[in-house]
């Protein structure tokens, strides 16, 4: 009984070194299918040693070594940049490469406190990154460094930034956040800082509405004058989204300070203090936006509406609209407007006119002749915007009202009849 015990220990013993030998001639077996595969080109060669590489990381034995690593990273690598038949059989080829080339790193460094890191853990990636980039740290295997950090990792982080690109044009957005966070850890590894892979992770976070993640990256972006004032306005649109409006606009502020003339800030800033009700702040914002965008049509209609409908500045109301009018010529809602405010001006001493009693005649055909002088000077406004737009119910009303108060018969007819053909 005694000498079979022993017999079944020595079996077993047998067994489980036979076993990790095995693994470890995975490793072997994984590094001659990659060399066979780089000079013949023979997919199935990469995919027998990606199979053997997989099994070797699941052991006890040679799941922490370095080469394991290394060898599977360069398996994978190679998968990523061979022909399009070869590498769609590899699906998940760009997050494997980055994921066994950082293990690799990672086992590589001889302090037993880095090999035990965490590397989904943030913390955890911070202190390996300090690892990697602190030159005193020692390494292994310095050529395991050299190859992954000097030559690979670039290639790498570029393929993240694709997949992370595919991924949101399709759609998933959280999958494209990961792939994008991953390319600037990558990139940081090697001493950069990926701005393009930053600002596309702070865009999914924000899709994603991870308000408080996007803002911090963001942040980062405009500290280091990442497309410049543009990234100020992502920021300022964020708190707009959380309902912070004071910190949009001191965002807005802080922004304008460095670019004084950005057309995108100065109108995020218009619309702020026109929303707020401050006409009188909003004249200095227009003032300034003008000077930036001179040809800008948009502008001078805006402000010629507020001229008109917060300040009841008629004489300024009118440059404006006709300013807007002269650089665009198919701008509708500038010559309406125009039209339109004299129209109501006239219909205003119209009304004056009606209240004056039978004692005062003089008031009364004053009123009136104000009232003609201003359907006068809706008219050829009107008429512009009739011309842009022949089926406009308002303007065609308008011109009826005007003919008939000007006494233009003809006119008045003529228009009559395309207001109620319009009508049918």
């Amino acid at each position: 009984m005694i000498t079979n015990k022993k017999i079944a220990l020595t079996l077993g013993l047998a067994l489980v070194s036979g076993f990790s030998f095995a693994q470890k001639m995975n490793v072997t077996t994984a590094y001659n299918y990659n060399k066979s595969f780089e000079r013949d080109k023979d997919c199935s060669e990469l995919k027998k040693g990606i199979d053997a590489i997989e099994s070797a990381t699941k052991n006890e034995k040679t799941k922490s070594w370095a080469k394991t690593w290394y060898y599977g990273g360069n398996l994978y690598f190679n998968a990523l940049i061979s022909d399009s038949t070869c590498s769609a059989q590899f699906p998940e080829r760009v997050m494997k490469t980055y994921t066994y080339y950082t293990n690799a790193l990672k086992f590589n460094i001889e302090d037993p406190a880095i090999k035990s890191l965490d590397l989904s853990n943030k913390a955890d990636q911070d202190k390996f990154a300090a690892a990697i980039l602190d030159n005193s740290t020692k390494h292994k295997d310095g050529t395991y460094k050299q190859d992954i950090l000097g030559t690979k990792m670039i290639y790498v982080s570029n393929a993240l930034i694709n997949a992370g690109v595919n991924s949101f044009n399709a759609g998933n957005i959280k999958e494209a956040k990961t792939y994008y966070d991953k390319s600037v850890y990558s990139q940081k590894l090697i001493g950069r800082f990926d701005s393009i892979g930053m600002f596309n992770s702070a865009l999914a976070a924000e899709n994603l509405e991870q308000y408080d993640e996007a803002l911090e990256k963001y942040t980062v972006l405009a500290d280091a004058g990442y497309n410049g004032a543009n990234t100020y306005t992502y920021i300022a649109n964020i708190h707009g989204k959380m309902g912070n409006e004071d910190k949009k606009m001191m965002v807005i502020d802080q922004a304008l300070e460095k670019y004084p003339t950005n057309s995108d800030l100065l109108i995020e800033k218009l619309n702020f203090l026109l929303n707020s009700d401050q006409p009188e702040k909003a004249m200095e914002s227009f003032d300034a936006a003008i000077t930036s965008m001179p040809d800008n049509a948009s502008l001078y209609y805006n402000r010629g509406y507020v001229y008109e409908q917060k300040m009841k500045n008629m004489e300024m109301a009118a440059a404006d609209y006709k300013k807007a009018f002269e650089l665009d010529p198919q701008f509708f809602d500038a010559i309406y407007s125009l039209g339109a405010m004299y129209f109501n001006k006239g219909v205003e001493w119209n009304n004056k006119a009606s209240n004056y009693g039978l004692n005062e005649t003089d008031k009364y055909n004053e009123a009136l002749k104000k009232a003609k002088e201003y359907f006068s000077l809706s008219a050829p406004a009107l008429e512009e915007a009739h011309k842009l737009n022949p089926e406009d119910m308002n303007t065609l009303g308008s011109l009826v009202s005007v003919y008939s108060r000007t006494g233009n018969e003809a006119k008045y007819n003529e228009m009559k009849k395309k207001l109620e053909a319009a009508k049918q």
